[in-house]
């Protein structure tokens, strides 16, 4: 919510300014002071000398910044944050501290009203709360190095401000120790009647930032009626302290009273009449009375400018809505969203998945607990948020959190500016070690980093050495076991307690317990193939390294995808009645990851159409498909014999990669493998949702609950509202066009209509090696196969293992997400399917019937002919 303070400096200036200039308290500030004081303190000012209950402060003046860097050859982070401050400019902020009586303040950039209306600036310099006297002068040059830091550079360089001549205000203000606080729209963009509140106990921060769903509430503005009330279950609030768990009793209660609602829209209205116009309030209960922390005008241009693009009003509400929870979970420097990773077989989870999910993929969950057993040390951040982020109803992948799962507090960053020169890069994008970005603390930490990355090292090269064995000999089996036993137990026998018992029961087994394990054969096989090319680069080119990899490892026998596709062939032969094939595989599912997706010994419609097409197979199909496998493990032995030949003189080089390569094929397949026995856990924490969705009626809704509402629900609460609230909200989100790749400073590319490229070739990732040519056919789901279609070019979002019969008659694969580990890589290169992936908005720029080339060995597509 904070904006920053962009001031062109005065090209005349030049003469140290006068002591009085450094410092302006809140009741000194004018309205001529904004070049002075910005936005931010020019409004506490206007608030103070108006006789609204203010906390106390002070600005420290873009004065007192032009004078500390004057001598500085070059602003960037490092220098201002090092810069020597006169003792005068040190003196005047201590005494002025001094003057607030208080133990902590806050600390705040402030922005001037130039150039905002077009450019807000909101978040993009950065906070200090609970700030002690002896940390003030830090907290301030600190404040003052954010106006440099990459995310602001590239923010301004995108609205058009040039870097010369800028300068910081800083406001310095008392912290409130409320006990409530939260934000007051005085005038609803939606409904000029209707005012909208949202509240958390604690600080306000836990509002603004977005961490937390806070209360909302909509108020008349005439008669302060409550018109809308949702109550939020607020488990965490910010405190002095810290971040504090609330209270049991308080976790489900309404943050304020009808009559504090009334009493803060009347409060609302009094600072929108000195304003004349309606106001954005951040505000804080303390003592039972309400105090106001800041106030802004509400600008409409964004919601204008929505309405002239066509985008439905409710529509527009929400991705208003988004890019404002996007910019308080931007980090200081700019923050890069990636819909990738998990996306790819799960890209648009219902609540009930996504809560899940989203703990899975955190520091405490499966992921964190995967990394740590290799040696990593996920920071604080990355335990409490995870690395993905629901925009628009879509999983996306924080490239920042992700790059933080490594090693607390190691400077691993993404070059921002080359990702947004070339967004697809961000797709399986590699943070990089960038001292700018580090800490102070990281020169006297770096010996601990090096002991931990050692410690990493040993460990990966250890695990290796024999976990596979555990794996298949030990960990699957008896896991397997588990879950067949858990069959045995019906659960229409169960009580409801026990059902939901039953439900956290298998999510801890199958998330916490056995996922982190097969996920570190996922990133035991990730290493050795980055340590595989990484070897063969020094021998041959980058292209070369990586398409000579590909061969190596293709045609790897052990992978239980490619498996399941051959068992449905046999039960097309007639070799295997469906029903044992159900008994092995029913576990399985089309988007399986999605928790609402019925499983295939729910609902076998699917498998009898896939079976229908493998009937259609004649006698020389069934001899080509023979001939392909054949074919791709003959390519396999001549990359042997092409290895063989560039390392012939170099035997060290040699027994390296070939170390390499054995580690590479006997964790490849765990990649696909793993998801087969996720799944049978998996299976196991849908059986409670169904069974329960089934006693309480709410057909399917169950999945728009989310885990902690399972208690309340058999407790008798009414939840018809809200699942469907919750549905009609999806969606709308999902009809909000996002990009694959979202920057933070230009959030309004959501909501923007996706660029439709006229190019003929588009380039991605070859994932698979050959050249193919076909006619496209592009699928958003594998049902949409016909049975007798042949030869075609598959042109799809991303596969799942549902999607692997298609390669069985597929010539090409094109995937707009994935990578050389992604599901439809490893299984184009079993059956020797040519496959680019990475290819953004490939179901929207390829038109269905176009006659496509696919070359995996170069990674390109191109578009030969519109029809065949």
């Amino acid at each position: 919510m904070d904006a920053a303070i962009l001031i062109p400096l005065v090209p005349t200036f030049a003469a140290k300014p006068i002591l009085m200039s450094y410092i302006k308290r809140f009741s000194e500030i004018d309205e001529d002071d904004l070049l002075h004081v910005g936005g931010k303190g020019l409004n506490l000012g206007k608030l103070t000398r108006a006789g609204f209950t203010v906390p106390p402060g002070f600005c420290v003046t873009t004065d007192a910044y032009r004078f500390s860097v004057e001598n500085l050859s070059e602003q960037n982070v490092s220098s201002v944050k090092e810069v020597e401050l006169a003792p005068e400019l040190i003196e005047a902020v201590l005494k002025a501290c001094e003057e607030l009586q208080t133990d902590t303040v806050a600390v705040r950039s402030s922005a001037t009203a130039e150039d905002l209306e077009t450019a807000s600036f909101a978040g993009q310099q950065d906070t200090f709360l609970n700030v002690q006297t002896a940390e003030i002068i830090d907290a301030l040059k600190a404040c003052w190095a954010s106006l440099w830091s990459e995310r602001a550079i590239a923010y301004r360089q995108t609205q058009g401000i040039s870097n010369e001549g800028l300068a910081m205000a800083v406001v310095v203000q008392e912290m409130c120790q409320a006990d409530v606080s939260g934000v007051l729209f005085t005038v609803s963009p939606y409904d000029e009647n209707v005012s909208i509140i949202e509240s958390n106990w604690g600080l306000g921060e836990s509002v603004v930032s977005g961490n937390i769903t806070p209360d909302s509430f909509q108020i008349s503005r005439k008669t302060g009626e409550v018109l809308e009330k949702t109550v939020a279950s607020k488990r965490e609030m910010i405190t002095e302290s810290g971040v504090s768990e609330v209270s049991t009793s308080q976790q489900n209660i309404a943050s304020l009273t009808d009559e504090q609602l009334k009493q803060l829209v009347q409060f609302g209205i009094q600072v929108e009449t000195l304003y004349g116009q309606p106001m954005d309030i951040e505000w804080a209960l303390a003592d039972n009375k309400f105090v106001l922390l800041q106030a802004r005008s509400i600008t409409t241009q964004t919601q204008k400018q929505i309405s002239v693009d066509g985008i439905d009003g409710e529509i527009a509400k929400f991705r208003e809505a988004e890019i404002q929870i996007l910019n308080t979970l931007s980090d200081t420097r700019c923050t890069i969203w990636s819909h990738h990773n998990l996306a790819e077989v799960l890209p648009a989870p219902l609540p009930m998945t996504w809560m899940i999910m989203k703990q899975f993929m955190s520091g405490e969950g499966g992921l964190g607990k995967a990394y740590r057993s290799l040696g990593f040390y996920p920071s604080k951040k990355v335990d409490k948020n995870g690395i993905l982020d629901l925009i628009c109803g879509r999983i996306y992948v924080n490239l920042n959190r992700e790059a933080e799962l490594f090693f607390d507090g190691y400077p691993l960053v993404h070059n921002f500016a080359e990702l947004k020169q070339q967004p697809q890069k961000a797709m399986y994008a590699q943070a990089a070690l960038d001292i700018k970005h580090s800490a102070p603390s990281f020169w006297f930490k770096l010996p601990l980093y090096i002991v931990r990355m050692t410690k990493a090292e040993m460990q990966l090269r250890k695990f290796r050495t024999g976990f596979d064995q555990e794996l298949t000999t030990q960990i699957f089996p008896q896991f397997r076991e588990d879950v067949e036993n858990e069959q045995k137990s019906s659960y229409s026998k169960l009580s409801d307690v026990e059902l939901v018992n039953k439900f956290r029961v298998w999510c801890l087994k199958t998330l916490d317990e056995f996922a982190p394990k097969v996920l570190t054969a996922t990133v035991l096989a990730a290493f050795s193939l980055q340590r595989l090319e990484i070897a063969l680069k020094k021998c041959i080119d980058e292209t070369n390294a990586t398409n000579l990899a590909s061969k190596l490892i293709s045609g790897i026998s052990g992978n239980l995808t490619v498996e399941t596709n051959e068992k449905l062939q046999q039960v097309a032969n007639d070799e295997m009645t469906l029903e044992d094939f159900i008994k092995e595989y029913g576990h399985r599912a089309v988007g399986e990851f999605e928790l609402a997706q019925p499983r295939w010994r729910e609902n076998t419609d699917y498998l009898k159409q896939i079976i229908a097409s493998f009937r259609h197979d004649t006698v020389e199909n069934n001899q080509e498909t023979q001939e392909q496998v054949a074919r791709q493990i003959e390519q396999r032995e001549a990359a042997e014999k092409e290895l063989a030949q560039i390392t012939e003189k170099k035997t060290g080089l040699r027994k390296q990669i070939e170390s390499e390569l054995d580690f590479t094929r006997r964790y490849m397949p765990f990649r696909e493998t793993a998801k087969f026995y996720l799944m049978l856990g998996y299976e196991q924490i849908r059986r409670s949702l169904v069974e329960l969705d089934d006693r309480y009626n709410l057909n399917g809704g169950i999945f728009y609950l989310l885990p902690d509402e399972l208690n309340q629900l058999i407790d008798g609460k009414e939840f018809g509202d809200v699942i469907s609230d919750r549905k009609a909200q999806r969606d709308l989100l999902l009809q909000i066009e996002v990009p694959d790749v979202i920057f933070s400073d230009s959030l309004d590319s959501i909501g923007s209509p996706l660029s439709i490229d006229a190019t003929d070739t588009y380039t991605g990732v070859g994932v698979s090696t050959g050249v193919a040519k076909g006619q496209a056919r592009v699928l958003m789901k594998p049902s949409d196969i016909e049975p007798t279609e042949r030869d075609y070019i598959l042109v799809c979002p991303s596969t799942d293992p549902a999607w692997t019969p298609l390669f069985l008659h597929a010539a090409g694969l094109v995937m707009e997400r994935g990578g050389l580990l992604s599901h439809g890589a490893v299984v184009a290169r079993e059956y020797g399917v040519p496959a680019v992936a990475n290819i953004p908005n490939a179901t929207q720029n390829i038109t269905d019937g176009q006659i496509l080339q696919v070359d995996g060995n170069q990674g390109k597509v191109s578009i030969i002919s519109d029809t065949s």
